[in-house]
């Protein structure tokens, strides 16, 4: 079945530029940021096809503006394909470039989105704060794509680090700028990984204590409004991980059936689309969802095919609610010995977060970022 075009301001903004512009150059830049907004919205074929074209026209006689472009689309294809680690280094790349030709835009729009790329995601605070700083203080009023991005991950920082009240601002601000860019992808974006942080807070305070229904309410509100806007502006990226989203929400509203349903049906999807680092997690909670549904032997074969999964790669606080929630299932399933090993690494893991959490409040505060 054929993709709907997707429905955005942006989308005709660049198709009208494109039919006005007579430099090469320019018509090739913004041929290049069409590409990259159908990448991002998940027409991966399409923006290849374009891509393709204006390495044809320009490889041969590079023009840094030009290669610059290339390289962020071809990391936005990367990442939205599939949360690949290559779309790091074509940011890397776009940034050097940028920087080297003195395109101080594309330096403060690469910059920006090396910030959500690399250091949020690896919890690289001091990289995301010199990045995030370096892209507010270059980039230009108008320049929204840069503003909404590096906004948005300062916003997600303070929120990982259970600061609403400081994280609220920036995400206003965010948004406004993606609103004022006509940017849909942008605003997708945000609904996503604001009800993503509602998400991992609910399964935090079902593992550790806290409002956990509270937070799995803020979640699925969150998550109903992320899934509405994509059906409506036809985003198609990373379709699994919104399903994932609902599945964690289930669970701890007490929906087991429903939960188990949507991590059988999404699972495999969302370890190729960038959530492998989670299997752990995923297989966690589905040996809870199956004790609670009556299913004691695969409850037990997931909790130990959970347990295999569990790794040093991953972040402290998937850790933490990994062994927590193993903790609690090996309890369920009379085997004292590993709940006690799971219960003793959950601990360590957890304080460790709470110590990152502290720590990234800190840099942020220390840099005196404006919005």
């Amino acid at each position: 079945m054929k993709r709907r075009a997707p429905q955005s301001r942006l989308l005709a903004r660049l198709d009208a530029a494109i039919a006005k512009v007579r430099r090469p150059v320019e018509a090739a830049c913004l041929r290049a940021e069409r590409a990259g907004f159908l990448a991002r919205h998940g027409h991966f074929d399409e923006a290849r096809v374009e891509i393709n074209a204006l390495h044809s026209q320009f490889d041969h006689q590079p023009n840094p503006a030009v290669s610059a472009w290339l390289c962020i689309v071809e990391g936005w294809q990367l990442h939205f394909s599939s949360l690949s680690s290559g779309a790091r280094d074509k940011m890397m790349r776009a940034q050097a470039l940028s920087a080297a030709a003195g395109l101080t835009q594309l330096h403060a729009l690469s910059s920006a989105w090396l910030a959500h790329m690399m250091d949020y995601t690896n919890n690289d605070i001091d990289s995301l704060v010199r990045n995030v700083s370096l892209s507010l203080r270059i980039a230009a009023a108008d320049n929204h794509s840069a503003r909404a991005r590096a906004c948005m991950v300062v916003a997600l920082a303070y929120d990982f680090a259970e600061r609403l009240d400081l994280a609220q601002p920036w995400y206003a601000r965010a948004r406004e700028h993606a609103v004022a860019d006509g940017d849909e992808t942008t605003q997708s974006a945000l609904n996503f990984n604001i009800s993503a942080q509602r998400v991992h807070h609910a399964m935090q305070a079902a593992v550790f204590g806290g409002d956990a229904q509270g937070q799995a309410r803020y979640a699925l509100a969150g998550a109903e409004c992320a899934g509405n806007f994509d059906a409506w502006v036809g985003t198609v990226s990373l379709d699994a991980l919104l399903p994932m989203q609902r599945a964690c929400i289930a669970s701890v509203q007490g929906q087991y059936g429903e939960a188990l349903g949507l991590y059988e049906k999404h699972l495999a999807e969302a370890q190729k689309q960038g959530l492998a680092r989670l299997t752990g997690n995923f297989l966690a909670d589905m040996a809870w969802c199956r004790w609670h549904l009556g299913d004691r032997l695969g409850a037990e074969r997931d909790a130990q095919a959970a347990d295999a999964a569990i790794d040093t790669s991953m972040h402290m606080d998937d850790r933490a609610t990994a062994h927590g929630r193993l903790d609690m299932m090996f309890k369920l399933l009379g085997d004292e010995t590993s709940a006690a090993r799971h219960a003793v690494q959950g601990r360590e893991c957890w304080a460790e977060h709470r110590k990152c959490q502290a720590m990234v409040v800190q840099a942020l505060e220390a840099a005196a970022l404006t919005i």
